[in-house]
């Protein structure tokens, strides 16, 4: 296939006056993703390295969302999980988002990425892979996970994308209940949506600050400012996990195969994947016009 790459490793797709540009070295992390002049993630500074949270968008596997205190039991086995950010205590999003991952096809407008990890404190190996798809109007992006190990592994995957102006955004999406957490952000009990934390009937992003999963989400969210919208679909997911931080400095919304602390509670709330079954999720992101 022909080849689309800029300095760094990364990846370019181009659709028209479409563009995104992926980053296979850090994370298989999205960098950009515009249509036109209208970006519809959180474009990366010219400046941003290796940080994932510097950038546009990253993959989430094989968990989502934090291990409290890196404790993890799975079967008859009891694992141990180092930090892996120097701001939490507690092990987050899994191992693909810090790690390289390889471009394995591409053309002009797709490309397949696959990350291979595990057989250390995560003693399940496994192999990761993100088909990315872009059109004139968005991108599509099918994130999966298989089990390469003899031994059933428990697995969760998520994306975790940034939308730009949290402050002049809007947000409409439905989810029937959320899970409260302490000051550390971990979860304590899962309840029905408070009406200021609601989304359904559409209101300012930033009006409250959030680090909290929604549950029993319809697996659809728009997001509109003054003159255009981006329309979230996901697909194999019932889990929208929404970060705004106070001031609004920035806009979260993560669809994920299973809740905030699922490792931490039963096995019956993330995928048990026998050897060499696979758990995939998909996430479209397309451009709305006219939006107010």
């Amino acid at each position: 296939m022909a080849q689309h790459t800029t300095q760094a490793g990364h990846v370019v797709l181009r659709d028209g006056e479409a563009q995104a540009v992926l980053d296979a070295l850090h994370g298989g992390a999205v960098r950009e993703l515009r249509c036109g002049a209208v970006d519809l993630l959180r474009r990366s500074a010219p400046g941003a390295g290796a940080d994932p949270f510097d950038l546009a968008s990253f993959p989430m596997v094989p968990y989502v969302n934090r291990i409290a205190h890196g404790r993890l039991a799975a079967g008859m086995q009891r694992l141990q999980l180092a930090p892996n950010w120097s701001g939490d205590p507690h092990p987050l999003h899994g191992q693909g988002w810090r790690a390289p991952w390889r471009v394995v096809e591409q053309s002009v407008t797709a490309a397949v990425l696959e990350y291979e990890g595990g057989g250390d404190e995560w003693p399940w190996r496994y192999r990761a892979r993100q088909e990315f798809r872009l059109g004139a109007d968005g991108l599509s992006l099918q994130l999966s996970v298989l089990n390469l190990s003899r031994e059933t592994m428990p697995a969760a995957l998520g994306v975790h994308p940034y939308f730009p102006d949290a402050a002049g955004a809007r947000v409409i999406t439905d989810a029937a209940r959320v899970w409260r957490t302490d000051a550390s952000a971990l979860p304590l009990e899962e309840v029905p949506v408070p009406p200021h934390w609601a989304f359904d009937a559409g209101r300012p992003a930033a009006s409250v600050p959030l680090d909290h999963c929604f549950t029993h989400w319809s697996g659809q969210a728009l997001i509109t400012w003054a003159h255009h919208g981006v329309l979230l679909q996901a697909a194999g997911c019932r889990f929208l996990h929404v970060y705004v931080p106070r001031g609004g400095a920035c806009l979260c919304l993560e669809p994920q195969t299973a809740a905030t602390g699922a490792f931490n509670r039963s096995a019956d709330e993330v995928a048990q994947l026998p050897s060499g079954a696979q758990l995939s999720m998909t996430v479209t992101l397309r451009l709305v016009t006219g939006a107010a």
